[in-house]
């Protein structure tokens, strides 16, 4: 009888609740450079099947969350790799120069505001480099 479920002690939050709880799952887990997998975020954010089953929109989120934030961590990884490929063999550093290192397409660049973001950056952080 103690492996039944007990409904009256069973909170659910709401779907809203459990979004924000994943998503600051996944910034600590990023912050702390641990794998992306569906099954850590899951228990790292309190999640258990029942409530997958009561949301399933629950997993197409995280799954999607997963995807968008591993696509940003090999963007970062590229642009940080080029500055400092760049940087070591003393070429300078321009916009087209760590696109191309990338390489990313200009179009691609152009169309993306986090890459066109994100390069600014690094050019304004390496700017006393050059």
């Amino acid at each position: 009888m103690e492996n039944c479920l007990n409904y009256a002690r069973t909170k659910y939050k709401s779907i809203e609740e459990y979004k924000h709880d994943i998503n600051e799952t996944i910034e600590d887990m990023i912050s702390n450079n641990e794998r992306l997998t569906f099954a850590i975020i899951v228990k790292k954010s309190h999640i258990t099947p029942f409530t997958i089953n009561k949301y399933p929109k629950l997993r197409k989120y995280i799954l999607y969350k997963i995807k968008y934030y591993k696509e940003i961590q090999v963007i970062n990884k590229k642009i940080h790799k080029s500055v400092s490929s760049l940087l070591s063999s003393n070429k300078t550093l321009t916009f087209t120069s760590i696109a191309s290192k990338c390489g990313f397409s200009l179009s691609t660049v152009y169309n993306n505001d986090y890459i066109k973001n994100k390069i600014r950056m690094e050019l304004i952080n390496n700017k006393d480099l050059k």
